[in-house]
Order: C-alpha cells, then structure tokens, then sequence
C-alpha cells in the first residue's frame, strides 16, 4: 500500500495555527487537494477532520483521535487510534493508498511511513502567533525530490508556489 503525505507549507514549515486553519485561501492548490484526493482513503487528525466538516464528498476519512468514544458526524467515516491502524483498515478494505492529510501531530506521526511526499511549497511568509509546521524531513537523507512544478502568483493565488514531490530513499546496507 503507498502512504503519501499531503500538505502545503510556507516559509519556516508553517502549514497552521495551533488554535485551528490554515492562514490562506489559495484556489490552485484547494483544487490540486481536491484532485489529489478524489475517491481516497485519507488519515486526519481528530482537529482537521472536525475543520473539515461538510467537505467530504467521495473520500473515506480516517479520523486519528486518543478518544476511544469519539463518534464522527458521519456515520460512515470511521475512527482510528493509530497510523498503523489507519493503513490495516485501508489495506482490508481493498485501498491501493492512504493519503495522509494533516494535521501536524498527524504528520509526524506518519512520516515514518510514508512513501511519498506531495508538498504545495508556498512562497510567503505567514505570521501567526502560534504557528504549526510540518516536521523537518529535509536533513535526514531519507528522501529524494522526483518532480517540482512552479505555480507563478495571480489574481487569485497573491503567493508563488511550487508542487513538490518526494521519495522516500530505498534503505542503504552497509554493502551498498
């Protein structure tokens, strides 16, 4: 199964504020997420699910959540206590992929494994009294950029952006 880590993130790894959303409306990327996503399996934090109410259409969201009792508003989204258990459920039920959504307890969680990395890299710098980021991956040596597409600003998207995307290395024996 391929675990991908979905995200956008601005300068200094932002992708939020602990006290909930994102700090931008950027149309480009909301439509590559909407895409990227369409008909997926996709793990969420308890945070971002709830932030995301009324937003799922055709996607299965697996809602990451401490709270054994927590009962999402669909019925038929279902509840996980780990990423492990978020890839199972996935796999049982015939998903090919599980895309990993956020947030960032979430991420850095996931990470680990994960297979790929689709990062909508946003050129801008995003003030926040007390911002998330993404974990650090750049300086482990465990991934690789396969393909970067610039997305120049508009009148629509005030910031430049940039579509990266990411492999994670094949593990290296000491023979290799």
């Amino acid at each position: 199964m391929l675990v991908s880590i979905i995200a956008a993130v601005a300068n200094r790894g932002v992708i939020g504020s602990a006290g909930g959303g994102i700090p931008w409306d950027l149309p480009r990327d909301r439509s590559h997420f909407r895409a990227s996503t369409r008909g997926g399996w996709m793990l969420v934090g308890r945070r971002t699910y709830e932030e995301m109410d009324g937003w799922f259409t055709d996607q299965t969201p697996l809602i990451l959540t401490e709270k054994a009792d927590y009962k999402p508003r669909n019925p038929s989204h279902r509840v996980v206590s780990s990423v492990f258990a978020a890839i199972d459920l996935a796999r049982r039920n015939g998903a090919s992929g599980l895309l990993v959504c956020g947030g960032a307890g979430v991420y850095a969680a996931a990470i680990g494994y994960a297979d790929r990395l689709v990062l909508t890299r946003i050129d801008g710098d995003v003030e926040l009294p007390d911002p998330v980021r993404f974990p650090d991956f750049e300086h482990s040596g465990d991934w690789r950029l396969t393909s970067a597409e610039a997305w120049p600003p508009d009148s629509m998207n005030p910031f430049p952006m940039r579509l990266e995307r990411y492999s994670r290395n094949p593990i290296r024996t000491p023979s290799s």
